[in-house]
């Protein structure tokens, strides 16, 4: 008896601790357009990406939440296509990804909020690059990513706001090299848009 009234004492106190900072807790939802830039691989590719977010945060300002990006690049040399070994092409890196990404925000009485975070997801890709024989070919991969991400979100009240944020992305992309299937070298991404609190 005496060890269940603990455990009823114990509940006690986490639901009122938690009603006492439910005005604390805050979603968040952003969505973001930018560029994808490739820095490391011998590829030189850029091009257009697009960011979603969904989460909540607790009082501490740790956040989790649920996104969906993607971005579609070309590499800066033509190479022959394959099928048409006349015809010269730019390589193409393309992804999508589907995940989870947990964030730290600081600052969050200010205008603005500078955030850190980190994300894990899968990620599909399907690029278009250079075969054993220096020709262009499709393949489809899949894979488990992570990025380290970091961000700045700056209020025009309290409900919205603009987001500008930069990530470091490890493993969205593969492409083949040799007989095996490598990760692409790290892509830099860098997104801004409207960003909602609730």
């Amino acid at each position: 008896m005496r060890k269940l009234s603990k455990w009823v004492a114990l509940a006690g106190v986490l639901c009122v601790g938690t009603e006492a900072m439910a005005d604390g807790w805050r979603g968040y939802a952003s969505l973001g357009a930018g560029v994808a830039l490739d820095h490391l691989s011998g590829f030189h590719a850029k091009g257009a990406t697009l960011h979603g977010y969904l989460g909540v945060e607790a009082p501490m300002g740790l956040s989790l939440g649920f996104l969906a990006e993607g971005a579609e690049m070309w590499g800066g040399d033509k190479q022959p296509v394959a099928d048409d070994p006349s015809r010269l092409e730019r390589s193409q890196f393309d992804y999508k990804a589907a995940g989870i990404e947990a964030r730290v925000r600081f600052f969050r009485d200010k205008t603005l909020n500078p955030w850190i975070g980190a994300r894990l997801s899968k990620s599909w890709s399907n690029p278009f690059t250079a075969d054993d024989f220096g020709q262009l070919r499709r393949k489809k991969f899949e894979t488990m990513s992570m990025a380290i991400r970091g961000g700045v979100d700056g209020w025009f009240n309290e409900r919205w706001g603009l987001s500008v944020a930069t990530a470091i992305q490890f493993c969205d992309m593969k492409f083949p090299e040799d007989i095996k299937d490598v990760c692409f070298k790290p892509i830099q991404s860098v997104i801004a848009g409207p960003v909602l609190r609730f």
